[in-house]
């Protein structure tokens, strides 16, 4: 749960940097309608027009963690919003959920391996 707030804060300080910062050099996600992502250029760059997108923003939460009896694997489910300035002035938000596998590193450090979320339907009004 430590690791998945600080990779959360993290981003939303230092947006692609912190992301980025967190992810292993091995790091797959998979997403809709793409070929499977392999390695931590690939999939920082996947989420760069998100995360250098000052009118966008990108929060989530561990809901819930789970670690091996070993120690050196664990996954996190939770929740995210991403929310972004319309011309209007309103946020328009989206939500889902996610899940984040995580391997303890040599030094210590807790990095994402597996990442991949859903998303939840867009709110009531809201342009798709």
């Amino acid at each position: 749960m430590q690791a998945d707030r600080a990779f959360a804060r993290a981003t939303a300080e230092r947006r692609l940097e912190g992301f980025a910062s967190f992810l292993a050099r091995e790091v797959i996600s998979i997403r809709p309608n793409a070929a499977v992502i392999n390695g931590e250029k690939v999939l920082a760059d996947r989420w760069a027009n998100l995360l250098n997108d000052p009118a966008m923003s990108i929060t989530w939460k561990p809901l819930q963690a789970v670690i091996s009896e070993a120690g050196d694997m664990g996954f996190t489910v939770g929740s995210y919003e991403v929310t972004k300035a319309n011309g209007q002035g309103r946020t328009v938000a989206g939500t889902g959920k996610y899940v984040t596998i995580w391997s303890k590193q040599p030094d210590g450090a807790w990095k994402v391996v597996f990442d991949s979320g859903v998303q939840d339907a867009p709110p009531e009004g809201a342009a798709r």
